[in-house]
């Protein structure tokens, strides 16, 4: 799934890769935070990325930012594990519950650090700004059962960075290195031994 507003241009490149993206935010329909990761789980994504454009306080700072889950417990509507069924566990607790969560979120975490480095990476070369890898906790990040980021393109506050975003050849540089950075964890995905 993704969604953010530089992610339109990123569809089209993934979906030439032959990659299914689901957008989760379209202009006729809108989804809050806390539902757009819940659109993915249902969908059994593989993959989640909300993309966004930053603000702050400060008109210094700048640059692009990828975040991805920071340790966290398991959420609390959880019931299982996608893809277990209480009835494949003898004992049937709560213990057991987070148990397994755990170690799904353990997994997810690494993965999610991974894809967040790739897309860093990617962003840092096409647009020769600096991007930071962030742990964070944000709703669509830790409610997500598969590898997930958020990135933050750029601020829109500080001027220079504003006037760059307000650019068709920045943003479409910009989305060709998400889509880049997501084809890029894919490939070394499959090149990992198995």
């Amino acid at each position: 799934a993704l969604g953010g507003q530089p992610a339109r241009r990123a569809q089209i490149a993934l979906q030439q890769a032959g990659l299914r993206v689901v957008m989760t935010r379209e202009p006729e329909r809108f989804i809050p935070l806390s539902s757009r990761s819940g659109v993915a789980n249902r969908m059994a994504a593989n993959l989640f990325v909300s993309v966004h454009i930053n603000a702050n306080k400060s008109q210094r700072v700048s640059g692009a930012e990828v975040y991805y889950p920071r340790e966290s417990t398991m959420i609390g509507s959880a019931q299982w594990p996608p893809f277990i069924a209480p009835t494949e566990i003898g004992v049937s607790s709560s213990a057991a519950r987070r148990a397994l969560w755990e170690m799904v979120l353990r997994r997810t975490r690494s993965y999610s650090h991974h894809l967040a480095s790739s897309v860093c990476g990617q962003l840092r070369n096409e647009l020769a700004v600096s991007c930071k890898v962030k742990s964070a906790r944000f709703v669509v990040l830790r409610e997500a059962t598969m590898p997930a980021v958020l990135v933050e393109v750029g601020y829109v506050s500080n001027r220079a960075e504003s006037e760059r975003l307000n650019t068709p050849a920045y943003r479409q540089a910009a989305s060709r290195a998400i889509a880049q950075g997501i084809l890029s964890y894919i490939r070394s995905l499959r090149a990992r031994p198995t």
